[in-house]
């Protein structure tokens, strides 16, 4: 029977096998991940649209170019040629006060990018003057000062610890902690 379409030609593949990719084998773990390992594959997607491989670059500009440069310039996109992976023009929007002074240091730039991304991605850079985006607002909540009583309450907590980073380190985790709770009545404040 050669067309049997009942018989297999090649057994089903085991869904239950871990997964093999050149040679290396990916087991799956569970636990708890940071957020940020995440941030990356849902903010991808979006710097992509606007030419971006990767978000690395407005991710990273910061450290990419230095924080100075950062407050008065952004990147907008990143044009690659058709078909290459080299030679791409990255746009960047800059505060009118500060466009020449970047213009001036475009050749740094592109060095600082291409070392970035590890080989000569960009080859050249346009400059729009612009406003930049607006920071996201920090969602982190406002901590109240501790009272002398509160402080002291937590170095005696951890004044067991017999490794001093380990004490200290929880002693600041003690005080972040009882900053961000509501003052209460024995607090003292």
């Amino acid at each position: 029977m050669a067309n049997d379409k009942t018989a297999p030609d090649k057994a089903a593949p085991d869904k239950t096998a871990p997964n093999k990719t050149d040679g290396a084998t990916k087991v799956r773990r569970g636990g708890l991940r940071a957020l940020s390992y995440l941030a990356p594959g849902l903010t991808d997607p979006l710097f992509r649209k606007r030419g971006f491989v990767e978000g690395r670059i407005p991710r990273d500009w910061a450290q990419i170019v230095g924080a100075d440069l950062a407050r008065c310039c952004a990147p907008e996109s990143l044009n690659f040629p058709r078909g290459r992976r080299e030679g791409a023009t990255l746009k960047i929007v800059a505060l009118p006060g500060s466009a020449l002074e970047i213009q001036h240091l475009a050749p740094q730039i592109i060095e600082r990018v291409n070392g970035h991304f590890g080989w000569a991605a960009v080859a050249r850079m346009t400059i729009r003057q612009g406003l930049l985006p607006k920071p996201p607002k920090s969602r982190r909540p406002a901590l109240r000062p501790l009272a002398e009583r509160e402080k002291t309450a937590i170095l005696d907590r951890v004044v067991g610890v017999h490794d001093p980073e380990l004490r200290d380190r929880l002693r600041a985790l003690g005080e972040a902690v009882s900053a961000r709770a509501p003052a209460g009545p024995a607090d003292g404040t």
